[in-house]
């Protein structure tokens, strides 16, 4: 990301999305590739957004490290992200590399992603050590498949022979084809690609063993580990422990308090039309806004404080707000 003109690309940011807030806020949603889970569920923000009013749109991206560049640059209204970038962003660390992108705030909880591997029956990959010195596609180059999974592999001495950066409609495809062996995301549940997949050819789901992701939390703490419930896919025979880690929207600490205060309202309100986008909706709770690992916009903050959520006080703090 550009360093220089930080403050002045938020200070045009504040003054653009303010004016369009006396009208109709024009709204853009920074999502991730076409054929992912979070494409599919910005489509469904979108559309409740623009039945509450509001010109809302969606953009592919390079997922939720560019999500978070392009909104803490003010180049773009919401994102969605995964909880570790966003932490590590917004305190400088690890990718951040001592950049910090201290723009960005929580909006609201999305889903858990779950760590899951999948490969064709007919390759005999059937376990996350099988991957080792095979063709694995990662998803989008600074995706949280291909961030986090790179993390897993060093962390566990599992070596795939070539990683290849994919769009996962793409990666559907060369799966298909045996261009790969087997493909990484990590996603809400059912995720597209792997379902489109099932869809024509017998699969494997693998997912991590509970050893790896005790060591792996261990060192993030950020991290969790989830259940692939029976009958997510048709490989899915029995509940599949593995890693996880949780999704929210972010916006920019400048973004207008009303505009944002509407965006939390619309959701909760609409949340059957969100889980018909996507199923992984039906995490949109209150009871998980102690899963974000940023500070709270105060639009938001202003929406659970009156729905008497209690908010822990590392959400609170200067959110700004305009």
């Amino acid at each position: 990301m550009r360093t220089i003109g930080k403050a002045a690309a938020s200070a045009a940011f504040a003054v653009a999305i303010g004016s369009a807030a006396h009208a109709q806020d024009n709204v853009t949603i920074g999502a991730a590739s076409v054929g992912g889970t979070y494409y599919v569920w910005a489509g469904g923000l979108a559309n409740v957004l623009s039945q509450a009013g509001m010109d809302a749109n969606v953009e592919v991206t390079g997922g939720p490290l560019h999500n978070i560049q392009l909104v803490d640059a003010g180049e773009m209204q919401l994102g969605l992200s995964t909880a570790a970038p966003a932490y590590e962003g917004f305190n400088g660390i690890e990718w951040a590399d001592g950049e910090e992108y201290d723009n960005i705030r929580a909006v609201l909880p999305m889903f858990p992603s779950f760590f899951t591997w999948w490969s064709l029956e007919t390759s005999g990959i059937e376990s996350f050590q099988d991957l080792d010195g095979k063709v694995v596609a990662m998803g989008p180059t600074g995706g949280t498949p291909d961030t986090y999974g790179r993390v897993v592999y060093d962390q566990t001495g599992v070596t795939p022979s070539r990683m290849v950066n994919a769009g996962f409609s793409d990666i559907v495809n060369l799966l298909r084809d045996g261009q790969i062996d087997a493909a990484f995301t990590t996603a809400g549940l059912p995720h597209p690609a792997v379902a489109e997949n099932e869809s024509t050819d017998p699969i494997n789901l693998i997912t991590l063993p509970p050893e790896i992701s005790r060591a792996f939390i261990e060192e993030y703490p950020y991290f969790g580990t989830g259940i692939v419930p029976a009958g997510t896919y048709e490989a899915v025979t029995e509940d599949q422990e593995t890693l996880t880690v949780w999704n929210f929207v972010i916006t920019n600490a400048d973004m207008p308090e009303d505009t944002v205060y509407e965006i939390v309202k619309a959701v909760f309100e609409n949340q059957d039309a969100m889980i018909e986008a996507h199923p992984a909706s039906r995490y949109v709770q209150l009871e998980n806004i102690g899963e974000l690992t940023i500070p709270l916009h105060p639009g938001a903050l202003r929406y659970y404080e009156e729905q008497g959520v209690e908010i822990p006080d590392r959400l609170r703090g200067d959110g700004s707000g305009s």
